[in-house]
């Protein structure tokens, strides 16, 4: 008895899966053809071109080492300092001093050390 049941369950849940997926009409040979061309054309498409710029590379070193160790807050207590809203409203002075103080404190946390800024903890 419980087996049919289960087995009816089944049966049910197969059907609403197989009227809930879509079924694709076959394309035309013109059709297949422009989007194998297509394909072909974004596969082989060069990637787009970024600044390449010191600061630009300090930016996004900058972002980098921030969003992985989730230092968001130190770069925004440098913009405090400096009275700006965002990174790009930074003079490429103020960046540099931002980016090596990203890279020390990326340095610290790799070597297992404290922060230069902080007394020590151990």
């Amino acid at each position: 008895m419980r087996d049919r049941e289960l087995q009816a369950r089944v049966s049910r849940l197969r059907q609403i899966i197989s009227e809930a997926v879509p079924i694709q009409p076959a394309q035309a040979a013109d059709e297949a053809d422009a989007w194998k061309r297509y394909q072909s054309f974004a596969a082989n498409d060069p990637l787009p071109a970024f600044d390449v710029s010191p600061r630009a590379k300090m930016t996004r070193e900058i972002n980098r080492i921030a969003t992985s160790y989730g230092w968001i807050p130190e770069i925004q207590r440098h913009l405090d300092a400096e009275h700006v809203s965002s990174i790009s409203a930074l003079g490429d002075e103020s960046v540099a001093i931002l980016c090596e103080r990203m890279r020390t404190l990326e340095a610290c946390v790799q070597d297992g050390c404290d922060p230069p800024d902080v007394p020590h903890a151990r």
